[in-house]
């Protein structure tokens, strides 16, 4: 089982299908497979092998995707990295990887020679603006037999407790969560998905690459994301699927030049990597006339559990019910289940759950506790089985002996008109243990302190309501978009 090896047969059955359209030009399956073919002959030639650890330091584009397939057609391993990544960053990950070589642009390449001299298993550097269009393969490659539980991809998460861990996913990992989730969003190959997010993060190569070229369907990448671009692209392309993170879904609804039939063609606006307020999450969809349909997931887990039924009952503020071939749990400190509707730490198990981290047995097992993959979210379900998240276990503020759930205050923050953003967090308090403190986004300079704090009286228990206003220009985020509150505290 190999991700190359079943879009190759895809291929053969639809070639002339447009596999991924880019600034104006479409490229079909055939194309596709042709480039991806020559791009692993250039391997070869490097003496890459099956299970060498390979780089890709690229942005959303063609070239991603050719070199993502041209690794995996060998039987390598893909560690997908962001182009902004500093030098350290690079060499912590190249080394803690034994990367053997990386695919980058000359843009990279100052950054990758520097980094080049501190990794010794670090052979060769490609940068593919500057190789040929094609390389003319002088023998036919010969087939690699990759079985379902080779790794294929090794994704770092963002390192918020220390060095990034490598999440190593397997070719059958990605494969039932990209054909999981086709199903569920009843995909056909005459959708068109937009890819505006990071191919690097597991998000967008899950559902906007893996799925996509699996099922003979069609992505229109977006290098880097503007707002107003964006609306043109979906309207010019008329494209049917969207995957997002919040962050971009408040500033397309910020855009005052933006109306309902700028995104007419679009069947479902699908929402991760970070719960979707429910005030912004109805006014998107009153505004535009849209579907917003919200999932979970982690890199851990290739990376969708949950999603909102595509037919069927969204429930405002939930993250929707298990993937088919998916089980998640609430369960209490001890690993037991808890009761519905209460509160507890998510735990998963199923056939898109990680083998672990490379070279990290210590936090692999700390990661599991008898088989499930302890998330470090906490969340409860209804009686109908929706999940409904709260927050990361580390995020939860302890104020007074109280335990205060800062998406609970946001969503309240949400529903005030003049505030754009928000992200509450927890500051050291002597006196109480954590202060809330709120951090915003306002549309309306001449907004006081008085007044939040007022507004949040009004929903809010006194002891969950912010002791500290701050006011800023914007919030830091990731390179998806998602709100980092650790740079906050």
């Amino acid at each position: 089982m190999n991700i190359y090896g079943m879009i190759k047969k895809v291929a053969d059955k639809k070639g002339k299908n447009i596999a991924f359209s880019y600034d104006g030009n479409k490229i079909n399956y055939e194309e596709l497979i042709s480039s991806c073919e020559n791009i692993a002959q250039l391997l070869v030639q490097n003496k890459i092998e099956k299970g060498d650890k390979i780089a890709i330091l690229l942005g959303n584009s063609p070239e991603f995707v050719q070199a993502y397939l041209a690794i995996l057609r060998l039987g390598a391993i893909v560690i997908p990295l962001n182009p902004a990544f500093t030098e350290s960053e690079l060499s912590y990950i190249l080394k803690d990887s034994s990367t053997k070589l990386v695919i980058s642009t000359s843009e990279q390449e100052k950054k990758l020679k520097s980094v080049k001299n501190q990794c010794p298993s670090l052979l060769n550097i490609i940068l593919i603006d500057e190789i040929q269009p094609t390389v003319k393969i002088i023998n036919q490659l010969e087939e690699i037999e990759t079985l379902q539980d080779d790794t294929a991809v090794i994704l770092y998460t963002s390192g918020t407790t220390g060095n990034p861990k490598g999440a190593m996913l397997s070719h059958f990992n990605l494969i039932e969560n990209a054909n999981d989730f086709s199903k569920l969003i009843e995909l056909s190959e005459n959708d068109q998905m937009i890819a505006v997010l990071p191919m690097f993060h597991s998000f967008c190569l899950t559902l906007c690459v893996n799925m996509i070229l699996l099922n003979g369907a069609s992505t229109i990448i977006i290098p880097k994301f503007n707002p107003g671009e964006l609306v043109e692209v979906i309207k010019k392309e008329k494209a049917t699927l969207i995957a997002a993170v919040p962050t971009i879904y408040n500033y397309l609804y910020q855009l005052n030049s933006a109306t309902s039939n700028d995104f007419s063609s679009l069947r479902a606006c699908i929402s991760g990597g970070a719960s979707i307020p429910i005030e912004l999450l109805q006014s998107i969809q009153e505004k535009y006339n849209v579907l917003i349909v919200e999932g979970y997931g982690l890199s851990e887990t290739a990376p969708v559990l949950t999603f909102n039924p595509y037919r069927g009952i969204c429930k405002p503020g939930s993250v929707g019910l298990d993937l088919p071939s998916v089980t998640t749990r609430i369960v209490n400190e001890n690993g037991v289940e808890v009761p519905t509707g209460e509160v507890g730490e998510v735990v998963a198990i199923g056939p898109n759950v990680m083998s672990g981290y490379l070279n990290n047995i210590e936090e692999t097992e700390k990661a599991f506790f008898n088989g499930w993959f302890k998330t470090g979210d906490l969340g409860k379900k209804d009686e109908d089985g929706y999940l409904f998240l709260l927050d990361r276990k580390k995020d939860v503020i302890i104020t007074n002996g109280y335990n205060v759930y800062p998406r609970e205050i946001e969503e309240r923050l949400y529903q005030h008109p003049n505030i754009i953003e928000a992200a509450v967090v927890g500051k050291p308090n002597q006196l109480i243990g954590e202060s809330v403190c709120a951090y915003l986004v306002v549309s309306n300079d001449l907004l006081s302190e008085s007044e939040i704090i007022d507004f949040c009286k009004k929903a809010l228990i006194y002891y969950k309501v912010p002791k500290e206003i701050y006011f800023v220009k914007e919030l830091p985020k990731n390179s998806t978009g998602k709100i980092l509150k650790r740079n906050l505290k």
